[in-house]
């Protein structure tokens, strides 16, 4: 069920919060897909049939597969033109290259080939840029959330900041304790920039809709401190990163079921302590043809 939240955004909420924007001509630009066909054909019957309306637009806030993942879909059934940020752009193209990042940059093994990380490729015909944008008949502020992903952009429209994965909900950070990161040090400075973020409503990427941010900003400041906390203790003597892996994720009480759990928590590992070093709080040395970490 569709939650109007003014006179002309909607969003629809799921396994990823869908926006949609009518824009002046009456036609319906869409924020993010949702990770497959499902929520794509809910999403197409909600504008056809409730709005009376055709997507006009889908704009992307990041690269990340359940973002994206009804792109194509829409795309064949209504011809909209697509927008997402540079760099991120990349995957929507070609999504195997997530898989190959979280691989190291290599062909990546079929374990990790799934859906839940490999959408069907689709068209990018323009970039959404920092700053003001007009698409498609609808006029958005774009902000930098770079941290869970590469390029990763929030929207604001009519008040409403479309704050993508800057946030999870707690219910996630339960479940998850190490959500999946490209670099900390720069989403530390998104969870600050989205503070100060003026809307009415924030729609997180996952969960439920806020009035207000920055209660879940602290839980998930919180949450990347307990990890950092972690990792220090850990490393109590010069260690291999997957070392630190396995001893962090036995601590925390993370369960690696599969090929995919692994491969998307070692890269955030691998981020965390790429901070760390950067910050000062470890040493990266190369030893026994080995890369070695180590407090300073």
């Amino acid at each position: 069920m569709a939650e109007q939240l003014t006179e002309r955004v909607f969003v629809l909420p799921g396994g990823t919060n869908i926006g949609v924007v009518i824009a002046d001509d009456g036609r319906a630009v869409v924020i993010d897909t949702g990770l497959n066909d499902t929520p794509a054909r809910k999403l197409l019957r909600f504008v056809r049939e409730d709005l009376k309306t055709d997507i006009a637009a889908i704009i992307n806030t990041h690269g990340h597969a359940d973002h994206f993942g009804g792109n194509a879909f829409l795309v064949k059934r209504t011809g909209a033109p697509v927008y997402a940020p540079d760099l991120d752009e990349m995957t929507l193209r070609h999504p195997l290259m997530q898989p190959i990042m979280l691989y190291g940059g290599a062909d990546p093994a079929d374990a990790i080939r799934t859906s839940f990380l490999v959408a069907e490729a689709g068209p990018v015909d323009g970039l959404v840029h920092l700053g003001e944008n007009e698409i498609a008949g609808v006029n958005f502020a774009a902000h930098s959330l770079t941290g869970h992903s590469m390029n990763q952009l929030g929207y604001v429209i009519d008040d409403v900041f479309f704050c993508a994965d800057v946030v999870f909900p707690e219910a996630t950070l339960e479940k998850y304790p190490i959500p999946y990161l490209y670099g900390l040090t720069e989403h530390l400075q998104a969870l600050e920039f989205a503070r100060g973020v003026q809307a009415r409503k924030i729609v997180p990427g996952h969960g439920p809709i806020l009035d207000d941010i920055n209660s879940l900003v602290d839980l998930n400041l919180a949450a990347i401190e307990r990890v950092i906390t972690t990792i220090l203790e850990i490393v109590d003597r010069p260690m291999l990163a997957d070392e630190i892996c396995q001893q962090l994720f036995q601590h925390m009480n993370v369960t690696i079921a599969d090929a995919q759990a692994y491969y998307l928590l070692r890269p955030t590992v691998q981020a965390y302590l790429a901070h760390l070093e950067r910050t000062g709080a470890l040493n990266l040395i190369v030893a026994d043809a080995s890369v070695i970490w180590t407090r300073r």
